[in-house]
């Protein structure tokens, strides 16, 4: 049997890898840095963002700034790779945009406002200006006004007056904003679900338009009661009836009875047992027409008498009989 030899090219590979090894790994690691310094050194751009800092008039000035102003700007940076690469979103400070003392219409970015890490420029600002707006700064006091949600629960109404406390508040901002505020809601209250009794909620206040602040408090009291619903019922030309005596004539002979209760009391009323009466035992008959009170019987309980059209008749005596001789 002949053994084969193994072929000499094998050995010349492992030759070439392997001779010289350490020679062979310092110039590649070599080459790889000096590549990267190279890629390093080269010139790149990258945007960044930079928070912006508004120092605006006192609160005590009459002047305000109305316009928007931007939460950011962006900046085109130009430098080496290497440094815009190791540069972090804090390393930059934020921009003071001074207008305290401003009346321009526009402010300008300039470059030497940022204040920038070595080795890099501004190639842009976006955006590169302002657009300022000014007013005058004014007060006023406008009525606080409850807004109330939902409906009360059958057999449940709103009684009395809803109040706000305290009933006003002073708005500051820009005069013409101001002059179209002639009151301010709360917060929605919800009545909804709730049984009868007096109630106190606190609330806050809607949001005010544009530049318009709230100088006192954000928080009101709304106070509000719920009772049983109450309606009323109108049962006109009931005749009047005279107790207590007779008289020649009773002016007028009907009036209009209006009652006040819970409306399912009032559907079931009977309208015949609502008697309307002048009682005119206590009327001078030597006199002549005189005025009398009119009162009402007959009114079902749980229900109250309202008024009475006419609250008065006139009453004229019966002429007294001249005794026969």
């Amino acid at each position: 049997m002949v053994q084969k030899t193994p072929p000499q090219s094998s050995g010349v590979l492992r030759g070439l890898l392997l001779d010289n090894l350490g020679l062979k790994v310092v110039s590649l690691v070599t080459a790889m840095a000096i590549f990267w310094l190279v890629r390093g050194a080269e010139e790149a751009q990258r945007a960044v963002f930079v928070d912006v800092v508004a120092v605006t008039p006192p609160a005590t000035s009459e002047r305000m700034l109305t316009s928007d102003l931007p939460a950011k700007v962006r900046l085109t940076l130009r430098g080496s790779r290497s440094i815009l690469n190791a540069l972090h979103a804090d390393d930059i400070p934020p921009v003071q945009v001074d207008l305290s003392t401003s009346t321009a219409s526009l402010y300008y970015f300039e470059p030497e406002t940022f204040e920038l890490p070595g080795g890099m420029e501004i190639m842009q600002i976006a955006p590169p200006t302002i657009p300022l707006s000014w007013a005058v700064r004014s007060s006023r006091s406008v009525s606080l006004v409850p807004a109330m949600e939902g409906a009360p629960d059958p057999g449940l109404m709103l009684s009395g007056t809803t109040t706000v406390r305290p009933s006003t508040t002073m708005l500051r901002g820009p005069e013409p904003d101001l002059a179209t505020i002639e009151r301010l809601m709360t917060d929605p209250v919800t009545i909804s679900g709730l049984p009868a009794g007096r109630y106190e909620r606190r609330v806050g206040l809607v949001r005010l338009p544009g530049h318009v602040e709230n100088v006192g408090d954000n928080t009101v009291t709304v106070i509000f009661e719920l009772s049983p619903e109450v309606a009323e019922r109108s049962v006109p030309r009931l005749e009047l009836a005279v107790i207590g005596g007779t008289v020649r004539e009773v002016r007028p002979a009907r009036v209009r009875v209006t009652l006040r209760g819970p409306p399912r009391v009032l559907d079931a009323m009977d309208a015949p047992s609502i008697v309307p009466f002048v009682d005119v035992s206590a009327v001078d008959q030597s006199a002549g027409t005189q005025a009398v009170p009119v009162h009402v019987r007959g009114i079902p309980e749980g229900i109250e008498l309202a008024r009475v059209e006419p609250d008065e008749a006139l009453v004229t005596p019966q002429p007294a009989v001249a005794p026969h001789h």
